[in-house]
C-alpha cells in the first residue's frame, strides 16, 4: 500500500492480509498521530476490498506495541484536544473491531496501554511464550486511565475480577497467564512460533472457531448478578488510595458505566474523566518521572555523547551474599556470563545455590520461561580461586561492608584483571573515592549501587569518584540498562543520594519513640502521607544491622548528636535484625509484619490524640518526618551531589517509595511552598535543635520567592 511510512500491508496468494507495523526512528513501535492516522487508512482500504483475514504483526524485535507516546500525550495543550484525540482512536478501534473477516494480533514483547486496547479490538490473539511478552493496561501509572476502549473491552474479555486487577494495578500477564484468562487465545512455544501463527491464521481464516477457558459457576455469577458486588469490593480494597490516585476511582466508574449502560456509554464516560485526571496534579506528576526514567536510561544524559561504552560480556562477583548473588543471577539473566568469587569452595557453593534459588523462583512466578531456567544457570559458575576472573570485562565488590576488606578485594582485583576491566563496588556508604586508593588506573572504578532486594528494587546509583573517568560511567550506565534497571549517576560523598536523604527520616522516626510516640502511630502518619510502608517498618525490612552500618557512618551529618546509631546498633547486638531474624521494631510471622516489639513502645506514653487537618495539610508528625528529607535533599542539590532538582526526585520515589503521586521530595517542597516549610523548620530548630536548620539552597529559594523547579538557581562551587 502506498504512503504509509509506519505501516507496510501484504497479501499472500490464500488471500490472507498482514499489517506490520514499524515506527520509524523509534525503538519501540508506539501510537502517535502518524501512526494512528495510515491506521484509519489502511482500515479504510481493507473496508472496500476485504481479505479472507487480517493479521497485524510488529516489523521490531523489540516487541509489538508499547502504547501511547507519551510524549504526545504530554503536549496535548487542552481538554478539548485529549478529548479529541481519544474520540478518534475510539472510533478506529470500533472500525476495526467490527471489521467482517477474522483480524489476529501476533504479540512479542510489550503489549502494552494502547496497544493491548488494540489488540483487545482484534477478534483473537496470539502470544509467544517467553519471558519478554507482557500485556497490560498501566495507564493508572500514569494517574490517567485507559482511554481507546480498554475499560469496556477488558471485562468482556476476561471478566470483571480480572479485568479490575489489570487495570486498577496496572499488572501485566505474560502470554502463559493470558491464555489462561482468555486474554489470548494462543499462547505459542517460541521455537515452533512462526508455525504455530501460521496453522492459527489459516484455522481462523477456514472459519474455524476457537475455544476459550470458561469462568466456571462463580465467574459467571459475578460477572452477572454479582457483578455490583465485585465492583462495591474493588472500591472498598483501595481504601486512602481513591483519594491520592483519582484514576483508580474514574477506572471504575468508566467499567461500571459500560457494564450498566452499554458499550457507547462507556467510552463517553472514558471521554469525559480521561481529560480531568490529565492536567490534575497527580497525572502531570507521574508522567513527568516516565519520562524521567526514559531520560535516566540514556548514557547521554550522563556523560558527553562521544563516549562509547565498553562491551559487557563476562562480569566477575566477589562475594556470595544476598546482595552478590542477587546481582549475579541478574547479570545471568540478562545474557552475561559471571563468576561468582568467593573465599573459600563452601562459600561459593552457597553462592551458587542462592542464584539457583533465585532463577528457580523467576520461573515458578512465571518471571522467566522454565526452558529458560537451564540456560541462566549455564552461565553462571562459582569459584575459590582467581584464576577463573582474569578475562572478565567488569568486576561487581559486593562482601561486607567493611573498608579495610573491600580494598583488598580491589587490589587482588586491580593486578589479575585487564587494565580496561571496570571496577565497581556495590557499598552502601562507603567512600568510593577512597576504595580506589592504590590501585592501578583509578579512573576505571565506581561505585555501583544495587538496592536489596536486587530483582526487585529498579534504581541503581552509578557513583563517581573523583578520578572515575566518563568512559566508566557509560560503560556502568549501559550496563545498568541493559539489565533491565534504571541508572542515576551521583557523586561520591556519604551515603551517596538515597541512603543520605533516607537516612534522617528515619533518625527522625527513632527519635519520635525515644520521645514516647509509639511505632505504629509513627508508621501510619507514614503511609497516610503515601509511603508505601513507615520508617521503622522500612529499617526492619533494610536490616537493623545493615541500618547501624549506615547510621554510624552517616550521623555525623547530623545537626545535633542522635542517639539512633546507638540504639539501633544495641538491637544489632542482641539479635533484633528485623525481618531476616523474625524481630526487629516488629515481629514477622511467615514474612509478614506482626505486633510492635518492645523497640516499638518501650518508653511511649499513650498515642497523641487524633489531629484533625484540612485536607492536603500535614499533620505534626508527617512534618517531622518530611522535612528531613527535603533539608538534606537541598544539601545534596546544592553540595552537587546531582545536577538536577529531577534527579533527587525521581531516584527517591523509585529508590525508595517516596509518594510517587506528589512527585518526590522536590515537587512535594515546591507544592507546599518554600517559605512556609523555612518558616516552620525554624520554629522546630527551636525546640529540637540544629538539624532542623534550613538547608542554605532552600533558605535562598525561599527568599527568593522561588521553587526547586523555577530556573536553575545558583549553586555553591563544589571542590
Amino acid at each position: 500500500m502506498n504512503g504509509l511510512q509506519h505501516w507496510r500491508l501484504d497479501r499472500d496468494s490464500r488471500g490472507v492480509a498482514t499489517a506490520t507495523l514499524d515506527v520509524q526512528g523509534a525503538p519501540l513501535n508506539v501510537f502517535n498521530d502518524e501512526v494512528a492516522g495510515e491506521l484509519r487508512s489502511l482500515v479504510e482500504r481493507l473496508e472496500q476490498e476485504p481479505p479472507r483475514a487480517l493479521v497485524f504483526r510488529s516489523g521490531k524485535p523489540s516487541g509489538f506495541l508499547a502504547g501511547a507516546d507519551v510524549r504526545q500525550i504530554r503536549k496535548l495543550a487542552s481538554a478539548r484536544e485529549a478529548r479529541t484525540v481519544q474520540e478518534l482512536g475510539q472510533q478506529l478501534f470500533d472500525r476495526i473491531e467490527g471489521l467482517p473477516f477474522p483480524t489476529i494480533a501476533v504479540i512479542h514483547g510489550p503489549c502494552l496501554g494502547g496497544g493491548l486496547e488494540f489488540a483487545l479490538a482484534c477478534q483473537f490473539r496470539v502470544a509467544r511464550a517467553d519471558h519478554q511478552t507482557k500485556l497490560g493496561l498501566p495507564e493508572v501509572q500514569l494517574g490517567i486511565i485507559p482511554g481507546w476502549g480498554g475499560t469496556q473491552r477488558l471485562p468482556r474479555q476476561v471478566g470483571i475480577r480480572q479485568a479490575l486487577r489489570m487495570i486498577l494495578e496496572g499488572s501485566t500477564l505474560t502470554a502463559t497467564k493470558a491464555a489462561t484468562v482468555g486474554l489470548v487465545d494462543l499462547a505459542a512455544d517460541p521455537a515452533s512460533f512462526e508455525a504455530d501463527v501460521e496453522k492459527f491464521v489459516e484455522d481462523r481464516a477456514a472459519g474455524l472457531s476457537v475455544k476459550r477457558p470458561g469462568r466456571g459457576l462463580v465467574g459467571s455469577l459475578l460477572d452477572g448478578p454479582g457483578k455490583g458486588l465485585v465492583i462495591a469490593t474493588a472500591r472498598r480494597k483501595l481504601g486512602r488510595k481513591i483519594e491520592d490516585y483519582p484514576a483508580l476511582p474514574a477506572a471504575i466508574r468508566a467499567i461500571e458505566t459500560g457494564l450498566r449502560s452499554g458499550h457507547a456509554a462507556g467510552l463517553a464516560e472514558e471521554r469525559e474523566v480521561f481529560p480531568q485526571l490529565l492536567f490534575g496534579p497527580v497525572a502531570q506528576n507521574l508522567i513527568e518521572l516516565f519520562l524521567r526514567r526514559e531520560q535516566a536510561r540514556r548514557v547521554s544524559s550522563w556523560v558527553s555523547a562521544d563516549r562509547v561504552p565498553q562491551k559487557i560480556q563476562k562480569a566477575v562477583v566477589v562475594g556470595g551474599g544476598v546482595m552478590g548473588a542477587g546481582i549475579a543471577q541478574l547479570l545471568a539473566l540478562n545474557g552475561i556470563t559471571v563468576v561468582l568469587k568467593e573465599i573459600n569452595e563452601e562459600l561459593a557453593a552457597s553462592g551458587l545455590k542462592k542464584v539457583t534459588d533465585l532463577t528457580t523462583e523467576a520461573a515458578t512466578k512465571g518471571v522467566l520461561a522454565r526452558e529458560q531456567t537451564a540456560e541462566v544457570l549455564r552461565r553462571v559458575t562459582a569459584a575459590a580461586n582467581w584464576d577463573t576472573v582474569t578475562d572478565a570485562d567488569v568486576a561487581i565488590e559486593a562482601v561486607v561492608e567493611r573498608e579495610e576488606i573491600k580494598r583488598t578485594v580491589f587490589t587482588e582485583l586491580a593486578k589479575r584483571l585487564q587494565p580496561d576491566a571496570v571496577l565497581a563496588s556495590n557499598t552502601s556508604a562507603l567512600a568510593v573515592t577512597r576504595l580506589a586508593t592504590g590501585i592501578a588506573q583509578p579512573g576505571r572504578m565506581a561505585g555501583l549501587h544495587f538496592f536489596n532486594p536486587v530483582h526487585r528494587m529498579q534504581l541503581v546509583e552509578v557513583v563517581r569518584g573523583r578520578e572515575t573517568s566518563d568512559d566508566t560511567i557509560a560503560t556502568l550506565v549501559e550496563l545498568v540498562r541493559k539489565v533491565g534497571k534504571v541508572p542515576v549517576v551521583v557523586a561520591d560523598s556519604p551515603g551517596f543520594l538515597v541512603n543520605r536523604i533516607l537516612f534522617p527520616y528515619m533518625d527522625e522516626a527513632v527519635r519520635r519513640v525515644c520521645d514516647g510516640i509509639p511505632g505504629r502511630t509513627i508508621d501510619a502518619e507514614a503511609k497516610a502521607f503515601g509511603m508505601p510502608m513507615g520508617p521503622l517498618e522500612l529499617l526492619d525490612q533494610v536490616g537493623i544491622d545493615v541500618a547501624a552500618d549506615v547510621a554510624t557512618s552517616l550521623g555525623q551529618l547530623s545537626g545535633d548528636p542522635s542517639p539512633v546509631p546507638e540504639r539501633l546498633a544495641t538491637m544489632a547486638r542482641e539479635g533484633w535484625l528485623g525481618k531476616k531474624s523474625g524481630k526487629g521494631f516488629y515481629e514477622y510471622r511467615d514474612g509478614s509484619v506482626g505486633s510492635p516489639t518492645r523497640w516499638a513502645v518501650e518508653g511511649t506514653t499513650a498515642p497523641p490524640p487524633h489531629e484533625q487537618v484540612a485536607k492536603g495539610e500535614l499533620t505534626k508528625i508527617q512534618r517531622r518526618l518530611l522535612y528531613p528529607i527535603i533539608n538534606e535533599a537541598a544539601k545534596c542539590l546544592d553540595e552537587g551531589v546531582v545536577r538536577e532538582a529531577w534527579i533527587v526526585d525521581f531516584a527517591m520515589v523509585l529508590g525508595t517509595g517516596f509518594a510517587p503521586f506528589r512527585g518526590g521530595p522536590l515537587r512535594t517542597a515546591d507544592a507546599i511552598g518554600l517559605p512556609r516549610i523555612v518558616q516552620e523548620m525554624q520554629t522546630l530548630q527551636q525546640s529540637l535543635g540544629q538539624r532542623f536548620v534550613p538547608a542554605p539552597l532552600l533558605a535562598r529559594l525561599a527568599n527568593d520567592g522561588r521553587g526547586f523547579y523555577d530556573p536553575r538557581p545558583q549553586l555553591q562551587e563544589v571542590h
